[in-house]
Parts: structure tokens; C-alpha cells; sequence
């Protein structure tokens, strides 16, 4: 099993728009989701994501992209992911807030 990568800001933006499919998944909680997330993101919160990954996401070898606040709980819900058996798992590094200081458009 491959642990998730660690990518930063510049180079999520980059795969972003060469890839439109893929999936971000925001495990913060639901008020921090609400003050503004990456536009696209999906809301699975980091207590629930191995119980409802498989209906949010069925297609294993997606290009999935995981984020919290600072970037601990992403890196665990991305390694959660990876032990299911999905293989193409990353970690945006420094979460929403690096992310959010890059000036990318944030969308509440």
C-alpha cells in the first residue's frame, strides 16, 4: 500500500486544471466548511470518511486530494483512504489555510 503524497498549493493548482475530475475532499468540521472551502470540495468530515467514502466516491483509482485546516486530519483521512484500497490519495500540505493564503478562490 503507498502512503498518500504530499503535494503543496502551487502543485495542486497546477493538477487541478489539468485534471477537472479529480476529487477534494475537506474533512473539517461543518462550520469551518461554511465560513469558505476550496470550490469543487466535497464536505466528508474526518470522524465518518471511512464509514461513507464508498458511496461518495466508488471508483478507487480517482485522483483524490485530501485537506483539513492545518493538515494533520487530512493526512490521516488520506492515509484512511489508501489502506481502503484507493490508490491515487494525496495531501494538500499546510490544509485550507495554505491554500487560502495562496489567494486561490475560496467559495462559501
Amino acid at each position: 500500500m503507498p502512503l498518500p503524497k504530499n503535494i503543496n498549493v502551487t502543485e495542486f493548482l497546477e493538477r487541478q486544471k489539468s485534471n477537472p475530475d479529480l476529487v477534494i475532499i475537506d474533512v473539517r468540521d461543518e462550520e469551518k466548511w461554511e465560513e469558505g472551502h476550496i470550490p469543487g470540495a466535497i464536505h466528508v468530515h474526518k470522524s465518518t470518511i471511512e464509514k461513507e467514502i464508498g458511496s461518495v466516491i466508488p471508483d478507487k483509482n480517482a485522483e483524490i486530494f485530501c485537506h483539513c485546516g492545518g493538515g494533520q486530519s487530512g493526512a490521516r483521512a488520506a492515509e484512511s483512504l489508501s489502506k481502503l484500497g484507493y490508490k491515487n490519495v494525496a495531501v494538500i500540505e499546510g490544509g485550507f489555510r495554505s491554500y487560502k493564503s495562496s489567494g486561490a478562490p475560496v467559495k462559501k
